[in-house]
């Protein structure tokens, strides 16, 4: 290695490398299965300027056995293709003749123009994560939106999100501002009436489903990365539609998977869900 000439290798194409060199203290080294899971979980949780392993930069080496400094849009592509898998994760589209249909990720470039999101399939249940988010008051004011109140162990249990949201939007009205985005949410590339994914079909995930979510996350990522979504925010809270009482409400923080609750007219990140039932 130390008789190649290292270039800054930028080609623009975000493709894989084929493995990593790491330099430490100027001089190149293999990386070892364990430094490369540091790399990869720094780098997945947005942590690109400190790789958490002692190596000053990361030295891709390419199909062409050509070393050289390796760019973030490089680095990202290569992390995401070896991001732990979890199955039970696809895209879901909608197609020319109207109806919901589920495509592998690796069919993205094919299908990244129909698709309205990406689909989990988890323990019996399915939810359809938008490829879009927003920042949100659960509500204008701390009162109940008229669910049952939930303890935590029960509301990890809680996969009735549209039923929630439902309830939420018969008690508040248009002063329940994330549930409100989520029902009136539909993705850009549908109509607003779509039978399968228009207005009407979104919900404000429940604290289950969201765990859902928060278990698949880096398939997720993946998946919406693929097909021009917004990736899930590593670095922020993420409101629920379950209630743990009229002043409080559950959310699930990204960074790390805890759970609490917050005051209702705080603002935090809200992800709208759908099915198709």
């Amino acid at each position: 290695m130390a008789d190649k000439k290292i270039t800054e290798y930028n080609d623009g194409s975000g493709q894989s490398l084929d493995y990593f060199v790491g330099l430490l203290n100027g001089e190149f080294k293999n990386l070892t299965r364990a430094n490369a899971k540091k790399i990869i979980y720094s780098a997945l949780t947005e942590a690109l300027s400190d790789l958490g392993t002692g190596f000053n930069r990361v030295i891709g080496v390419n199909g062409s056995n050509n070393a050289g400094l390796v760019t973030n849009a490089n680095l990202i592509a290569t992390l995401m293709a070896a991001a732990p898998t979890t199955g039970g994760v696809l895209i879901a589209t909608r197609e020319s003749d109207g109806y919901p249909r589920f495509r592998q990720i690796d069919q993205a470039a094919s299908y990244a123009s129909q698709a309205v999101g990406v689909a989990v399939f988890h323990a019996g249940h399915l939810i359809i994560i938008a490829k879009d988010e927003d920042s949100k008051q659960w509500a204008t004011s701390n009162v109940t939106g008229g669910n049952t109140a939930l303890g935590r162990m029960a509301a990890m249990a809680d996969f009735n999100g549209k039923a929630n949201t439902d309830t939420i939007i018969t008690t508040l009205g248009t002063n329940a501002p994330a549930a409100t985005y989520c029902r009136n949410y539909y993705p850009s590339n549908v109509e607003a009436n779509d039978g399968n994914f228009g207005a009407g079909r979104w919900w404000l995930p429940s604290a289950g489903e969201k765990w859902i979510m928060w278990s698949h996350l880096f398939e997720i990522n993946r998946a919406l990365t693929a097909i021009g979504g917004t990736p899930l925010n590593r670095g922020v809270w993420y409101w629920t539609s379950t209630e743990l009482s009229a002043t409080y409400a559950w959310h699930l923080f990204f960074g790390n998977g805890g759970f609490s609750y917050s005051g209702k007219t705080d603002e935090y990140r809200v992800r709208p869900v759908s099915a198709f039932y």
